[in-house]
């Protein structure tokens, strides 16, 4: 596999880019190479529990790290939006979340959030068998052998509440007006709040756009970079 120079790096990741040469190179895995943090970092630059890359990747080796309820031992395993990371011996848990001008950043969160997460739909197709699968985000494929009513509500650009590890559907948020929405790339990432208007009917090449009412006032962006998180309120904590 390649090397990553920490000056190609993603200006979000918390490392000094005149440190060294070489960075960690983020594994294949459910997130972009540009959209993840890995494991490593995490553990040595984010939380700091070791100061030299050999002593994280020891604590990692020892499944001490969980990624969604499952010990991940891989330290170039990409850790990105909306994971859940979870430090059982120290009962600390934290999402991966972005932040408005820093980018992905790890936010820590109570307990009663850990076991579960939230995954945008980006594509919905029927499988051998008459099934429904949905692919969410994370890179996730959740197969329906039977198609309720509910199962045929899910839309791309939905969000669904799954719980982690069992993947359990918890609940089903439609990308809509007046619902809570999150930007998740673009300039104004990290930018949440009330989605008051969808603009759909644009002439091509312009794209479909979204007006949310955040906190730093209304911010129009690209519909692709909105992510449904909360009716009225988020489902999750937000930084």
């Amino acid at each position: 596999m390649g090397h990553l120079k920490r000056l190609a790096a993603p200006p979000y990741l918390k490392i000094s880019a005149k440190e060294a040469v070489f960075t960690v190179n983020p594994s294949p895995g459910p997130h972009p190479k540009y959209e993840c943090i890995p494991l490593l970092l995490i553990v040595r630059d984010y939380l700091k529990y070791a100061e030299r890359a050999e002593e994280a990747k020891k604590i990692i080796r020892n499944g001490k790290i969980l990624v969604d309820g499952r010990p991940i031992k891989d330290y170039k395993f990409p850790v990105g939006l909306m994971d859940v990371v979870s430090i059982p011996d120290t009962g600390e848990n934290y999402r991966i979340l972005p932040v408005y001008r820093k980018g992905l950043d790890l936010i820590e969160i109570p307990s009663e959030e850990s076991g579960f997460k939230l995954g945008k739909i980006i594509r919905r197709m029927h499988v051998p068998g008459g099934h429904l699968q949905v692919t969410l985000h994370d890179g996730r494929n959740i197969r329906f052998k039977e198609l309720t009513d509910e199962v045929k509500e899910y839309k791309t650009k939905d969000t669904l509440k799954i719980s982690v590890p069992s993947q359990t559907i918890l609940g089903h948020l439609k990308l809509e007006e007046q619902k809570y929405g999150l930007l998740v790339k673009g300039p104004k990432q990290g930018l949440h709040g009330r989605i008051i208007e969808i603009r759909r009917d644009v002439v091509y090449p312009a794209k479909p756009l979204v007006k949310l009412a955040t906190n730093r006032g209304d911010v129009t962006s690209i519909l692709d970079y909105v992510m449904v998180v909360g009716e009225e309120e988020p489902w999750v904590k937000l930084p």
